[in-house]
Order: C-alpha cells, then sequence, then structure tokens
C-alpha cells in the first residue's frame, strides 16, 4: 500500500528542508565536515594520470641458428619454439611492458606474433629476416606505435645493418618515448671493435639528435652491446642517458656501474629508473645464454613536467587540529593558515595514519609512503620512543623522502625544536643508510643538514637563515601539541600555541617566498602528525585528533580548491575514522608527493599514492599525446 504524506506535514517538511539547505549554504569554507561538492568547483571528476612508470627489458634470446636442426651449434639447449614459450612466460613473470630483442632469428621472428597477438613489433620480417634479429615489442594495451624507423650499423666485419628505433606512446598517460634497439658485434673471427665503436658513435648522435628534437620525450636504448666500459664511458659521456643499474661518466670522469653487464638499458630525462635487475632465475638459464635484463622506467606526469617546481618544503606540526584551526582561520586569527587555504590547494579532513596519531609513527608514514602496521607492509614504529632504527623495526631496510632526492644528488635538510625526530636520523646516517644505487655515488647518510632547535621559533628561523637551500626539506614543529597536552586541547593556552604556529609559518612562507633559492619554484605542505582531544594528542579514535589540515600551494597550484575534489579517487570519509581501503586522503600521501613534484619516481615498498597521482597541480595544458617543455632539473 502506498502511503501519502498530508498537506501540513508535506509544507513541514518542504520548510525543515530549505532551512537545512540554507545552514549548508552558511557553512564557512573549509569547514571539515563539509561536503566535497561545497569546497571548489570545476576540479576534474576523473583522477588525473599521475607517473607513467613501465617495465622495459633487454632480452638476448639465443637465436633458433644455434639451437635448432638435426646438428646445432650450441648442444643441450631446447628448440626455439619451446624457448620462446618460456620467453613469454619470463616477460610475465617480470611485468614486462616493452622489450628489446636481440638474436630472433627467422623461425622466432615468425613464431613472436603468432603466438603473442597481444604484442605489437617492429620490425620483424619488414625489411630481413636479418632486420627482425633485433625487434622491439610490446604490449598493445600499454603503448600505440606513433612512428618506426632504422638506422644503420656495422655488424660483423663492417657490414651495415638496419636497427630498429620506435616512437611508442604510453595509452594511459599520453606520454611519448623513443627506444633504440641494438645487437653489435663480438669478437667472433676476429676482433671487431672497431665496428662497435663506430656502432656506439652513431647511437649517441641518434639519441642526442632526438633528445634535441623534443627534449621532452625520453630516449631509451637496450642492447647487447658486447662491450662494458668501452660503451658506457663514451654514451653516458656524451648523452644525457643514464644506465638503469647505476655508474656515472662525466668528461674523462667515468665510473661505470658495477657488476657491469654487456647487456644494457640506457634512458633519458625526464625518466628516472627503479627496480634494476640482471635476472638469471632457473627459467631465465634453460631459455637463454644471457640474463635477462630489466627495469622500471618512470616518467613525471605532464602536469609536473610543466611545473616550475624544483623544491619542496614539509611542515609538519604536532597537535594541530583541523577543526580549532579551521576556526581560527576563518575568524582571522591564523591568517597564514587562511592565505595557504585560500592560494592553494588544501583540506581541513584529511587523516593521521590508520594505526595511529603519534608523531613519531605518522612522521615516519609522511616520510616513507608506508603505513605504520607491519601486517600491511608498514614501517613499525608504532610509538614516539623508537630503540634502534625504523630498519629495524620494520624487519627491512625502509627508504623514505631522504634516500630519493640525496641519491639524485640534491640536498636534503630537517629542521625541528623537538627530539622526537632523533631516530629519522640514526635511521638514515652514514652508517644506518643504504648504498647510493644510482648514478654518481652520493653516500650513505641521507639527510645532508640537520638541526634541532629547541623552540619551533628556533626552528623556522634556522630554515631562513641556512645557508644551504636544500631540494627538499623538513620542518618539524612541537609547540601546538605541548600546549595542548599540559592545558588541554579546548584551552586558551592551546589557542595562543596554534596562534603562535601561525607566526612562525608565516616566517616560513616569507623565505619560501622571497629567497631567490625558493621563489617561484618551490611547493610547501603543512600539515599535521595529528590534532588533539582533551589533554591527549595521540587518541588515535577521537576525532579531533585524527582529523587534520592538509595545505599545498606552489607555482602552478590553483587557488582555494579542495584536494578531495581534485582527486575524486580519494574518498570524502566525512568525521568517520575509516581504513585505508576507503581511501581517505591520508598525510601518507606526502612522501611520493613530495618526490613527484621533485621528478622523482614513488618509494620502493610504499602503498600510499604509489602511483604518484595524488594531484595538487592545475591539469596541463597540453593534450595527451603531445609533449610540453619541461623546467630544467637542479643539482644539490
Amino acid at each position: 500500500m502506498v502511503r501519502h504524506l498530508s498537506r501540513p506535514r508535506t509544507w513541514l517538511l518542504l520548510a525543515v528542508a530549505l532551512l537545512l539547505v540554507g545552514t549548508v549554504a552558511l557553512v564557512p569554507r573549509g569547514n571539515a565536515d563539509q561536503p566535497t561538492a561545497e569546497l571548489s568547483s570545476g576540479a576534474p571528476t576523473v583522477q588525473p594520470p599521475g607517473t607513467t612508470s613501465f617495465r622495459i627489458s633487454s632480452f638476448n634470446l639465443l637465436g633458433a641458428g644455434h639451437t635448432d636442426g638435426k646438428k646445432p651449434k650450441r648442444k643441450g639447449w631446447a628448440n626455439s619454439a619451446q624457448r620462446l614459450k618460456w620467453t613469454r612466460q619470463i616477460l610475465d613473470q617480470q611485468n614486462v611492458d616493452v622489450v628489446g630483442f636481440q638474436e630472433m632469428h627467422a623461425s622466432q621472428v615468425q613464431q613472436w606474433p603468432v603466438n603473442n597477438p597481444d604484442f605489437a613489433s617492429w620490425p620483424l620480417h619488414k625489411f630481413s629476416h636479418a632486420v627482425g634479429h633485433n625487434t622491439i615489442s610490446w604490449r598493445t594495451s600499454v603503448f600505440r606505435m606513433v612512428k618506426a624507423k632504422t638506422i644503420m650499423v656495422p655488424y660483423f666485419n663492417g657490414v651495415e645493418q638496419r636497427m630498429p628505433y620506435v616512437l611508442l606512446e604510453h595509452i594511459a598517460s599520453g606520454q611519448r618515448m623513443w627506444l633504440y634497439n641494438v645487437h653489435t658485434p663480438a669478437n667472433i673471427g676476429g676482433n671487431h671493435q672497431k665496428w662497435r665503436d663506430i656502432g656506439f658513435q652513431r647511437a649517441i648522435e641518434l639519441a642526442n639528435k632526438l633528445r634535441a628534437e623534443d627534449p621532452s620525450i625520453p630516449v631509451f636504448m637496450t642492447g647487447d652491446m658486447n662491450d662494458r666500459e668501452k660503451f658506457f664511458c663514451p654514451t653516458a659521456a656524451q648523452t644525457d642517458l643514464v644506465a638503469a643499474n647505476g655508474g656515472y661518466a662525466s668528461g674523462s670522469i667515468c665510473t661505470p656501474p658495477k657488476p657491469t653487464q654487456i647487456d644494457w638499458i640506457m634512458g633519458s630525462a625526464p625518466v628516472t629508473f627503479t627496480d634494476y635487475a640482471a635476472v638469471r632465475t632457473p627459467l631465465v638459464r634453460k631459455t637463454t645464454d644471457h640474463p635477462v635484463i630489466v627495469a622500471t622506467a618512470n616518467a613525471p606526469s605532464m602536469a609536473v613536467q610543466q611545473s616550475s617546481i624544483q623544491r619542496v618544503v614539509v611542515v609538519t606540526a604536532e597537535g594541530l587540529r583541523a577543526s580549532t584551526g579551521s576556526q581560527l582561520a576563518t575568524k582571522g586569527e591564523m591568517p597564514q593558515l587562511a592565505a595557504m587555504r585560500d592560494s592553494g590547494s588544501h583540506t581541513f579532513n584529511a587523516r593521521t595514519a590508520v594505526e595511529s596519531a603519534a608523531p613519531l609513527p605518522n612522521l615516519v608514514s609522511m616520510l616513507s609512503g608506508r603505513p605504520v602496521a607491519k601486517s600491511s607492509a608498514g614501517h613499525g614504529v608504532t610509538r614516539n620512543k623508537l630503540s634502534g632504527t625504523v630498519h629495524r623495526a620494520a624487519g627491512t631496510y625502509v627508504p623514505t623522502v631522504f634516500d630519493r632526492v640525496h641519491d639524485s644528488g640534491r640536498r636534503t635538510a630537517v629542521f625541528a625544536s623537538s627530539s622526537v625526530v632523533a631516530p629519522i636520523r640514526t635511521s638514515y646516517d652514514a652508517k644506518n643508510g643504504a648504498l647510493d644505487p644510482y648514478g654518481k655515488n652520493n653516500g650513505r647518510r641521507k639527510i645532508d643538514g640537520w638541526t634541532i632547535a629547541g623552540s619551533d621559533h628556533k626552528a623556522a628561523k634556522a630554515f631562513r637563515d641556512a645557508s644551504k637551500p636544500a631540494a627538499y626539506t623538513h620542518i618539524h614543529l612541537s609547540g601546538p601539541r605541548a600546549a595542548g597536552e599540559k592545558y588541554g586541547f579546548g584551552s586558551a593556552r592551546y589557542r595562543r600555541a596554534l596562534k603562535q604556529l601561525d607566526r612562525n609559518l608565516a616566517l616560513v612562507r616569507r623565505t619560501v617566498n622571497t629567497h631567490p633559492a625558493y621563489r617561484g619554484r618551490t611547493m610547501l605542505v603543512v600539515t599535521a602528525t595529528g590534532g588533539g582531544d582533551k589533554r591527549s594528542g595521540t587518541d588515535r579514535l577521537a576525532p579531533h585528533t585524527y582529523k587534520v589540515p592538509l595545505f599545498v600551494t606552489g607555482p602552478g597550484i590553483p587557488a582555494g580548491q579542495s584536494l578531495y575534489t581534485m582527486n575524486p579517487e580519494w574518498l570524502w570519509p566525512a568525521g568517520d575514522r575509516v581504513g585505508y581501503t576507503r581511501r581517505p586522503i591520508t598525510t601518507g600521501v606526502v612522501a611520493n608527493l613530495s618526490l613527484a613534484a621533485l621528478r622523482l619516481p614513488a618509494l620502493s615498498g610504499s602503498t600510499l599514492n604509489r602511483a604518484q597521482n595524488f594531484n595538487v597541480l592545475q591539469l596541463p595544458t597540453t593534450a595527451p599525446g603531445t609533449t610540453p617543455t619541461p623546467a630544467p632539473a637542479k643539482g644539490r
């Protein structure tokens, strides 16, 4: 039976509804319980793409001519048809998206596309079977081909051979890349160094030509070079290509990666490499007589490539609860917080780590991009006092923002008012920091500048007065939590501590906006390790403790935008305490957000914003498939 409302009751409900609508309209901008749609408009309804990451491989197949037939040259190997099936298994196991094959002989050239229709290839037998020996192949679900070309390179006895290179476009992000694949002759039947050297020089010329045509399109090189230092040193010194397994060359100085292979993956900016491996599993060993070389290539998003950001400053405050900060900002009593809200992207409804609202666990999450709980691949730091290192708590090495930035050859710095951060320094000092696996060896000590100043104001002043501005700076302030736990988070003394925090933010913002090293090129992030309730700053179940603000300002960051509206993949949690699977914005996104802004890849082992698609920038004006001009990279 359908139930009808009486007319008086209908009018009453309508009046209540109108009153509620009017009430919502009067809620001040930035209120932590306000729905996303009320915070800002004109932001994306689809999550913008983040870093373009893909797996690339150099794979010498061991050609069919060596193993097939009644009297094979290489005895004891399975025939090429069987090994080609294993080849596909290896690519799948290593999650390879694009591969440069060498020694793809005639039967393999014919059979590969038949058995693997989800891979496209160039050139196969487009010209001749000999040219197909060096075929490039890619998953059609990941890349599409834009252009396909060849260059002439001398092979055995100087006989010129076509070697392929292709322009591919990443389907999801629109990022384009050139890939050149080559096999230079080994010293079989004589010394062929002369021909290898000519081939290397032609590759150098090709890479420089392609980079000059469009610097935003990275150039990759895969191949069996049959050389180590004699290939790496001139190539790395005369181009901007870097090897996926490290090493360094400039002018007459050359330090090849160790161990050095004869099979190589190299690439240029804006790409960086992670997760390099020379794979020699039992399956690889029965498939080919070479290791399978694999690495992850990471290209910053189009928005980041267009950005002028070259430095990141992160300010974390203990005890900055969202509700009080929002009220004081709205009343004009925290003008710096209000200015960041109005001039950048923000939310007053971010979350601490799900497992903790204590300062040190949350600080480690913000630096590592990991949750707290080890059962969730977290860092394992559960309390403010830590015996030993972060790595000991996790049971494995935990890389942080400091690792990535320092290993890239840029400076890092910490300014703090509280010794709560001390375990961070110990964990990443010259003894406990990891070896630098990328490019020039910058050492194991990952934090270049370290200051514990004794007060929030002194920490802010130390940042202002630093003689060597860093690419990544972390400023950690403890005053609000100290006042809240002593006098109560609803007290007048706590509110005064927040106003003092605002004055310290003024000093930081003034430095960022006026210092030549920072002005016009710095992303400033302000957030909290937790809020506080009553006299506790660590109760993870108290809404006033787990709800914290997150503000981001800088060049290219739109004014007055809600981070939730800009990031629809992250879901508005209202006032609830929700888990990671519900995808609220947690402060743990800051680690990989900071690295993305610096054009560096996400941290290994991180799970929070691992795709680096948490967006704070204006969407790029360049259409997918075209390439912007990137901002020049700076050194330390």
